[in-house]
């Protein structure tokens, strides 16, 4: 029979064991990622010195000078429940510079939230009163989610003869030259599948948790996708704002929704069969950061229990392919078992469980270069790729490991194929990538995470007893202390705005011309996310059968005079924002109506500027904060626009206190400035 000293003895040697395995996946990890970046390093080199980008070695060819050369193409807008930016994507695919008549959008509307649907409804019938090609289709079930949509419309777009569709998630806003940019390459390279372009984000600033989500998906973007591409092998479609060939679908099975990552399915299936894709870097889109550990949560299962499906049910169809040896090897191990794998297992497994249990545990001692080196050299080379990624990349490895208790489980749940890894959640947007201004208002939530906790206090507890048994470097002893203070705020859930780490990163105080009522002057906003820089409809250069589709309905309405439907209302200041919401693109204010726009009083002017004011006053407010959830208790598109500006002037005024998180904390931002009522409209 076994003494208590056998037992500890057998627990030290398999502590033992699984410390070694944790070293050499750190290290398959470490190395990867290092040489991932020296790679990208001489991708540039080589471009710097040759003068070509990766890029350069496809056929890229001028786009016709007639507008029946054009290729028909969709865009196609999946969305769910995202109220706060179902309008503003609209608007944008409507402004993409491509003829009207060769361009088509489709809504895929599976929202079950009335609210979403009415301001969908709204959108499009506004559209299609201004002759433009906009459809929404409704399902009656959700079966198969996003993937089970785009599949249904893609059906509709084969037999009405289009070529390219567009994908672009709710909160993604394309710039009006997207299409011009990514098109060509499709054109002129039969065997090109899709285009892909670089993600950049609008509220990166907006607390530590969308700072940390920004030093990792730009490493993702502008390095893995970047080298990948250049050294033609495969990178996944990232599932919005790219474009894809019709017939590059259809040949590669369609949409699929046996995973939650059906983006990185049909991608892969299309590599498998022989299809070539292209990332752009030098073409970005910008998107929305979740900004609620919630939502964050939820996101980050899904992509990462979606590829662990994926490894286990197309290892065999990757394995059977044409593929070399080589290429096979390199999907299987490197791209979806040290990337999609081994990265979850080392940052939870390893950094927050085995290294606090060899601080109670002497006999077990972690190399110094698998305990500090790997982990800054990791670190150092994912932050490098955003600015001052150096001030944040503590803060990132810290997030990144809290994170881990959300990426374990969904590791077990798509190894497994659990009931839960068939769920696909919509992360809720509150509207910051719109157009418009808004005010972001803190609104802590009060859940708790439990798993978070646990690990707060498991590792708290090795930090003291390193600190004071002496059985670990003092630094140890201190990374655990900090780590344990940092799973804590996600376990409380105060990485929230309004919570301890909810602050903004910096001041941001910007000023928004605004056109409501009256003269022009400038309004100050110190609670927003920057206001997006708003681009002409159509560049200068651009030849002149080139029309956006909002630029070809001004002038289509301009050639009938006024319209009666559309404009009515606008003169009433106080009109309702949906009646408002659907005039103001053809009005200069809320005064006078402007002149007849036709073709020789049309002005290179995007349509989105002109309804600056509109979108001001009347799109739902971002001051209600609730209605942006996935729940309808507050029916914020009926309310009356000075309901709104009251509520704005209220909590600038100082008559509701504002709640905010300690954005000083580590000396990186200012604190909010309170704004006089009368800044405000």
């Amino acid at each position: 029979m076994w003494m208590p000293s056998s037992y500890y003895a057998f627990y030290v040697a398999a502590l033992g064991a699984a410390v070694q395995l944790a070293v050499v996946l750190s290290l398959l990890v470490s190395a990867d990622r290092v040489l991932n970046v020296l790679k990208y390093i001489v991708i540039k080199a080589r471009a710097k010195v040759t003068g070509r980008q990766p890029k350069d070695s496809w056929a890229c060819e001028a786009l016709p000078k007639e507008v029946e050369a054009y290729p028909l193409v969709a865009v196609q807008l999946p969305m769910f429940n995202e109220r706060a930016v179902c309008q503003a994507i609209i608007d944008c695919c409507a402004e993409l510079e491509w003829p009207a008549s060769r361009l088509k959008i489709q809504v895929l509307d599976d929202s079950t939230d009335s609210v979403t649907r009415e301001l969908v409804d709204e959108k499009v019938l506004e559209w299609r009163e201004r002759g433009i090609a906009v459809d929404c289709v409704r399902r009656t079930n959700r079966q198969g989610y996003k993937a089970g949509a785009m599949k249904e419309g893609m059906e509709a777009l084969s037999a009405e003869g289009y070529e390219f569709v567009a994908v672009f998630d709710a909160d993604f806003k394309p710039e009006p030259g997207f299409l011009r940019k990514t098109l060509p390459y499709l054109i002129s390279n039969p065997q090109v599948g899709y285009v892909q372009s670089r993600w950049v984000f609008t509220n990166p600033q907006e607390s530590y948790l969308t700072k940390a989500q920004e030093v990792s998906l730009n490493y993702h973007m502008k390095c893995e996708q970047y080298s990948h591409s250049a050294a033609r092998s495969f990178f996944n479609f990232n599932g919005t704002a790219g474009v894809w060939r019709l017939a590059c679908i259809e040949h590669a099975g369609g949409w699929n929704a046996r995973t939650t990552v059906e983006d990185m399915d049909l991608s892969l299936r299309a590599y498998l069969k022989g299809w070539s894709a292209v990332f752009l870097d030098d073409v970005t889109c910008l998107n929305e950061l979740p900004a609620s550990f919630f939502a964050y949560r939820k996101q980050q299962h899904r992509w990462t229990c979606g590829p662990i499906q994926l490894w286990s049910k197309a290892s065999s169809d990757i394995w059977r392919s044409q593929l070399p040896l080589l290429r096979k090897l390199e999907l299987i191990v490197l791209y979806f078992g040290v990337r999609k794998w081994s990265t979850h297992m080392v940052s939870l497994g390893f950094f927050c469980t085995l290294v606090p249990l060899t601080v109670f545990t002497p006999e077990v001692r972690i190399p110094t270069w698998a305990l500090v080196h790997l982990p800054v050299a990791v670190t150092l080379s994912t932050s490098w790729f955003t600015r001052k990624g150096w001030l944040y990349c503590v803060l990132y490895v810290l997030f990144e490991n809290a994170m881990g208790t959300v990426k374990l489980w969904a590791v077990i749940t798509g190894m497994l194929d659990l009931q839960r890894a068939q769920e696909w959640v919509v992360t809720t947007k509150l509207g910051s990538s719109d157009k418009r201004p808004g005010t972001s208002l803190a609104i802590p939530s009060c859940r708790l995470y439990l798993n978070e906790l646990a690990f707060a206090l498991f590792t708290c507890a090795a930090g003291f007893y390193a600190l004071f048994a002496g059985t670990a470097h003092i630094g140890l002893a201190l990374y655990l202390l900090v780590q344990s203070f940092v799973f804590l705020t996600f376990g409380l859930n105060w990485v929230d705005a309004g919570g301890l780490l909810g602050g903004r990163l910096d001041e941001d105080v910007v000023r928004v011309p605004v056109r409501a009522s009256g003269a022009p002057r400038e309004v100050k906003r110190s609670l927003t996310i920057p206001v997006i820089q708003l681009h002409p409809a159509f560049p200068a250069d651009s030849p002149p059968t080139m029309r956006t589709a909002a630029s070809a309905s001004m002038a289509k309405l301009g050639s009938r005079g006024s319209r009666v439907d559309v404009l009515d209302g606008l003169g009433d200041s106080t009109a309702s924002p949906t009646t408002s919401s659907s005039a103001s693109s053809l009005h200069d204010g809320y005064g006078a109506s402007s002149e007849p726009l036709g073709d020789s009083a049309m002005k290179p002017v995007s349509l989105s500027s002109v309804k600056l004011a509109d979108r001001w006053n009347a799109s739902p407010s971002p001051i209600l904060g609730e209605s942006y959830a996935s729940k309808t208790s507050l029916a914020h598109h009926a309310l009356p626009v000075s309901t709104a500006a009251a509520s704005t002037a209220d909590l600038l005024g100082g008559k509701q206190a504002l709640r905010r998180g300690w954005g000083t904390l580590f000396g990186l931002a200012q604190p909010y400035q309170r704004l006089d009522p009368a800044h405000t409209d």
